[in-house]
C-alpha cells in the first residue's frame, strides 16, 4: 500500500475521468484527518489490496477538495460522507456534508454504507452543572473560551453554527480539529473546569473521561441519525468492478471502529492499526461477507 500524502498530491495527481478500466493504476481513496476516517479508510484499502486486487493510494485532503476530485476523477473513493438518515442511497441529501455533495452529485455515486449509526452533539463534562444547550447562554461565564470545534467547514461545525444561531448563543464557536477539541477537553477535564465542545459518537473519547451531551430541544444537532456513506467518481465501477462489490458490503461496526480509532488516538499508525484489526477479527464473520 502506497503512504498517504497531502491535499496538494490528490489535486496534482494528474488522474482523469476516464482512466483505464484495469489494475494498472491505483485506487485513489481520499480521506479527511479524521479518526474515524483513517479507521475506515486504512482497513478497506488493506483488504482492496489483500483481497480485491487493486493497489490502493490513500491521500488526505479537506472535504471540499475531496468532492471536487471525486467530481474531476481525481480521486475514486471517498468513504466519509457524513449525513443524515439513508436518504443518501436513494439521493436525498441533508446534513453534515449534504452541501458537498449536492455540488457534485451529477458526477458521483452514493454506493453504501461505511459507518454508522452515530450520533453527535455538544458535550460538556458530567460534572458541569447544566443539562440543556438552551441554558449556555445563563452560564457563559463559564466557558470563556467558546464552543470547542473541530474543522471549520466539516458536517458538525455546520450543525453547531447552526445551533448558535437557533438559540442566539453568545458563546463563539472556535473551529480546530478533532485532536485540538479532545485535548482542550482533556485538559479541562483534569482540572475539573467546565466546557462544552462538538462531538460525536463513536470517539474514543467517550470511554476516556464521563461526558454527556446537552439536551437539545431544537433538535439542531441532530434530528436523526447520521452514517457515513462511500462515495464514489462516476466512473468508478467500470475502473474498479471488483471494488464496488465489496464496498455495497463493506460496513464496520461502531464498536470495531473506536477500537481502530484508540489505537490510532494511542499513536499507532493507521496501516498498522488496520492491519492488527483485520488479524484479530479474521474468522470471526465480520470480514469475511465483505468479501464473498
Amino acid at each position: 500500500m502506497l503512504k498517504a500524502g497531502g491535499a496538494a498530491a490528490l489535486v496534482m495527481s494528474g488522474l482523469t475521468t476516464g482512466a483505464r478500466a484495469d489494475a494498472s493504476r491505483p485506487l485513489v481513496y481520499a480521506f479527511a484527518a479524521w479518526s474515524d476516517a483513517l479507521a475506515i479508510t486504512y482497513v478497506g484499502a488493506k483488504l482492496i489490496e489483500d483481497n480485491v486486487g487493486y493497489k490502493v493510494q490513500p491521500l488526505q485532503a479537506e472535504p471540499g477538495v475531496i468532492y471536487a476530485s471525486l467530481k474531476t476523477g481525481k480521486a475514486d473513493l471517498y468513504s466519509n460522507s457524513y449525513m443524515q438518515g439513508m436518504g443518501p442511497l436513494k439521493g436525498d441529501y441533508h446534513g453534515g456534508q449534504a452541501d458537498y455533495v449536492k455540488k457534485v452529485a451529477g458526477s458521483i455515486k452514493v454506493v453504501g454504507v461505511s459507518e454508522g449509526p452515530m450520533t453527535q452533539g455538544l458535550a460538556v463534562p458530567d460534572y458541569v452543572d447544566i443539562e440543556s444547550i438552551a441554558e449556555l447562554n445563563d452560564h457563559a461565564d463559564k466557558f470563556p473560551s467558546g464552543i470547542i470545534g473541530i474543522d471549520a467547514g466539516s458536517g458538525l461545525m455546520q450543525a453547531a453554527d447552526a445551533t448558535v444561531k437557533a438559540y442566539g448563543l453568545k458563546l463563539n464557536l472556535v473551529p480546530g480539529s478533532e485532536a485540538a477539541m479532545e485535548a482542550a477537553f482533556q485538559r479541562a477535564y483534569s482540572k475539573n473546569e467546565p466546557i462544552v465542545v462538538t462531538t460525536w459518537e463513536p470517539l474514543p473519547m467517550w470511554s476516556k473521561f464521563r461526558m454527556r451531551y446537552l439536551e437539545d430541544p431544537k433538535k439542531t444537532m441532530m434530528s436523526e441519525p447520521y452514517y457515513c456513506f462511500h462515495v464514489t467518481s462516476k466512473d468508478f465501477e467500470s475502473n474498479f468492478p471488483k471494488a464496488q462489490a465489496f464496498l455495497t458490503r463493506f460496513h464496520i461496526p461502531n464498536d470495531e471502529e473506536a477500537k481502530i480509532m484508540g489505537w490510532i488516538d494511542g499513536g499507532m499508525k493507521p496501516e498498522d492499526a488496520a492491519s492488527k484489526w483485520i488479524g484479530e477479527v479474521k474468522g470471526k464473520g465480520i470480514i469475511e461477507p465483505w468479501l464473498a
